[in-house]
């Protein structure tokens, strides 16, 4: 039977998840996620994954591979039965089962549980600003179980278990997200030991060959990887959009990911007790990564934060006789008080932390969807006066103009201008887009290309301003604040046509 101390401890350790888990989850808001439930819808109603795409109005006819048609399934499944409420509690359990994972992970490559829950919600914090429903969250559970399976195989060798699950992580990445590659680097590098033998070579060949297998797994039998080069230069190219922006020291996980990076290397000089060439080069490579994309700065925390987990073992620091460090000994001190303390007080700490996460809980399911993000309001503006269609808009609404110009089983009504699949619109399209977002010289070649009946848009941007000195174009609705929410135009003859039911402080 486990003992009451040992109980209590186990009591902090999943609370502590579920605060830090429920702390991270802010209001749905991404846009992706609308067009992955509409994705989800389709393939429920028809029995296959779509081959092509029939949302975009300018989309080419070349092959769309739905990459991630698990986690759509999934999503339109829980919108269809439980609604906004319940994608809000499904982005609640993803954020309690990612900080679980990470405080397991980062618990067993210390061999330290305590050390482990700490590091682990210090991982899971640093990706605050990138947590959301979407996919990529899977991911980074996915990359933190990868890299302790190779730190299995770096330590006790390979062996037929370790290798299956690997290939069952590659199998479940390949159906969740287009990053594979990431996974397959990751285990490469952490997989090899200190020297370039024969023995550590062929080990990392093997593990990442039993990953890269597992990929194939897929209804498209790999053909992720096609569409993976196909949009390699993405993150580069596309860098208006916000997830692909360069990191910045203003952003709140930039700076827990260099704390991260600057006390892992103080305490490996201090301890000498250095990560492995291959290791260094890993977290080298992803810190990069992170800085040069946003969208990469959670694996950037999780390699670093497993590094640390990798010096807390290597280093002795789990033995108090044989540490060298002020760092260490001031977590063993704390971990000691901690649990003297827990037999007495832990009971009223556990409740505590319990009630902090109720209240972030209520938070959530009071206001489930972020409204300055989602232009719910708007749309159903459109919809309540049956504004004409096609509707012009902005690249971060097109997902969820998808959702609603969509029937229950993913058929579109009518199709979006763009969205925000960046491997179905066209070159042209993104340019145009650009140009009218920024107001640039021809910021009109959007609207003669799409020659919309209506415009939603979001307020603040150079267009917005353009179109209000324009005499073509009415605007008819307008919500919140000037820099969040969206506003809604129509054609000044159109406006004419409909005088006394639509109304516009621009055109009278």
């Amino acid at each position: 039977m486990i003992g009451q101390s040992k109980f209590i401890q186990i009591i902090l350790w999943l609370f502590l998840g579920v605060v830090v888990g429920s702390y991270i989850c802010l209001p749905i808001s991404d846009p992706d996620l609308w067009w992955h439930i509409t994705v989800g819808r389709w393939i429920v109603a028809h029995g296959t994954v779509p081959d092509r795409d029939y949302w975009n109005m300018f989309s080419s006819s070349g092959v769309w591979r739905a990459y991630s048609w698990s986690n759509e399934i999934a999503l339109a499944l829980i919108e269809r039965i439980w609604s906004i409420k319940g994608l809000a509690v499904a982005q609640l359990v993803l954020g309690i089962g990612l900080t679980w994972s990470l405080q397991f992970v980062c618990g067993r490559i210390a061999r330290d549980h305590f050390v482990g829950a700490l590091f682990g919600v210090y991982a899971a914090v640093a990706c605050y600003n990138n947590f959301t429903l979407r996919p990529q969250v899977i991911v980074w559970i996915l990359y933190a179980y990868a890299l302790l399976v190779a730190d299995d195989i770096a330590e006790k060798g390979i062996s037929s278990k370790r290798l299956a699950l690997l290939a069952l992580i590659g199998c479940l990445w390949a159906n969740t997200h287009l990053t594979a590659a990431l996974g397959l680097v990751a285990i490469a590098f952490w997989s090899l030991q200190n020297s370039l033998s024969q023995v550590s070579i062929k080990r990392a060949t093997l593990a990442v060959s039993a990953f890269f297998g597992g990929t194939f797994v897929t209804p498209y039998r790999g053909g992720e990887w096609i569409t993976f080069f196909a949009k390699g230069g993405h993150p580069l190219k596309y860098q208006a959009i916000s997830e692909f922006q360069p990191a910045t020291i203003l952003q709140f996980s930039t700076v827990f990911v260099l704390l991260l990076v600057f006390l892992v290397l103080v305490v490996s000089y201090t301890t000498r007790s250095l990560p492995t060439i291959a290791r260094g080069a890993l977290g080298a490579g992803m810190l990069l990564a992170g800085m040069t994309a946003v969208k990469f700065l959670p694996f950037a925390a999780l390699t670093w934060v497993l590094l640390f987990s990798v010096w807390w073992r290597e280093s002795g620091a789990t033995h108090r006789s044989r540490i060298h460090d002020n760092f260490a000994e001031g977590i063993l001190t704390a971990k000691q008080n901690i649990w003297n303390l827990a037999p007495n007080t832990g009971i009223a700490i556990a409740f505590f932390v319990m009630s902090v996460s109720v209240v972030n809980i209520f938070h959530l399911l009071r206001a489930p969807l972020h409204m300055g993000i989602v232009p719910k309001g708007a749309f159903d503006f459109i919809e309540e006066k049956s504004l004409p269609k096609p509707l012009l808009n902005e690249f971060g609404s097109g997902g969820y103009l998808m959702y609603r110009m969509s029937d229950a089983d993913g058929n579109p009504s009518s199709k979006v201008a763009i969205d925000g699949r960046t491997n179905v619109n066209p070159d042209e399209i993104w340019r145009m887009h650009q140009a009218s977002f920024s107001g640039r010289a021809n910021w009109q070649d959007f609207i003669t290309k799409v020659n919309p009946g209506t415009i939603l848009w979001r307020q603040g941007s150079p267009f917005v301003s353009l179109l209000l000195l324009s005499p073509d174009w009415c605007r008819v609705f307008a919500s919140g604040t000037k820099d969040e929410d969206y506003v809604v135009f129509v054609r000044a003859e159109y406006f004419r046509s409909r005088s006394g039911e639509l109304t516009s402080i621009d055109c009278e």
